[in-house]
């Protein structure tokens, strides 16, 4: 009799390619899972995959057993779900976020799940928009809060709160009080992250609509360097408003006036639609509740 073993260790192949890979993510060894694949070949009496290949490629009965283990295991996940037992399920569980949710709300999100579910391992990363849709298309993330972003079918993104960002510069870089069209902040070097991000994205799609040819000077890949650079007079930046409004009072920012409004930028939570799918539902709940771009308030203990 075939097993839900089996056909996890079987599904987990197929979508990740390796056997090391399926290994790491059942918390097991290569050799169980090669056992376990060699049981189904032998149930069946048939070949599920063709190992001729650098990566594993699924055979003709294997790409039929493959949509009827999906099947199953969504079944049986379901059923976990509803009798309270999703956390029996998942020991390790990865986020990757963006550099200003690990700045902002992330470390209460965190604190969070870890009070609701405390036996499951976390492991959150920061990354770009674009590095971060990459792993979680390889299964290296289980959910990924970030801009919006191409996902492509298989994937659930719920969508979180906006963010709004300004025209900032160094006070003394322009000294004037009469809103600027986007020509003539574009006199001006702007500064921007050195990889795309999910913001930068937004922005490059605003500024060819509008056809206006800018100036980048890039400022590495982190949203403080680029404020710094900004503060130091290098350029002219689009920084998130709420983030930054305590440099704009302390006077080392200013918002430049501009005569139209920037694109607001909208998140989400991303997660797949397989594995553990209940549970980065359940997280991205959490995430659409906490999210908030304010600078937290550290408060001494």
């Amino acid at each position: 009799m075939i097993t839900l073993k089996q056909l996890e260790a079987f599904y987990w192949v197929t979508k990740l390619k390796t056997l090391g890979a399926a290994a790491e993510r059942l918390h097991t060894t290569q050799s169980a899972i090669s056992k376990r694949i060699a049981e189904i070949e032998d149930f069946f009496d048939a070949p599920m995959l063709d190992r001729h290949h650098r990566t594993m490629q699924l055979t003709t009965k294997g790409r039929e057993l493959l949509e009827s283990a999906e099947e199953m295991l969504q079944v049986r996940d379901r059923l976990l779900e509803r009798m309270g037992m999703e956390v029996e399920v998942v020991r390790r569980f990865r986020i990757g976020v963006t550099e200003l949710i690990g700045l902002t709300w992330l470390p209460q999100l965190i604190q969070e799940i870890r009070e609701a579910h405390p036996t499951v391992s976390l492991e959150p990363e920061i990354d770009l928009s674009t590095n971060l849709s990459a792993k979680l298309h390889r299964s290296d993330i289980d959910v990924a809060i970030m801009p919006a972003t191409a996902i492509g079918p298989g994937f659930t993104a719920v969508p979180l709160q906006t963010m709004d960002l300004d025209w900032m510069c160094c006070p003394s870089l322009l000294d004037t009080d009469t809103p600027l069209t986007v020509e003539e902040i574009a006199r001006h070097p702007i500064l921007m992250q050195i990889d795309t991000s999910g913001v930068d994205a937004v922005f490059d799609r605003w500024f060819n609509a509008k056809r206006v040819a800018i100036r980048r000077t890039y400022a590495g890949n982190s949203l403080i360097a680029l404020s710094a650079l900004t503060i130091a007079g290098f350029g002219i930046s689009y920084l998130p408003s709420l983030y930054f409004s305590d440099l704009v009072e302390q006077g080392l920012l200013k918002r430049v006036p501009a005569t139209e409004p920037l694109p607001t930028v909208r998140y989400y939570a991303v997660y797949r639609d397989d594995g553990h799918a209940a549970f980065s539902a359940w997280v991205a709940e959490q995430a659409g509740r906490l999210c908030d771009f304010r600078k937290p308030v550290l408060v001494p203990r």
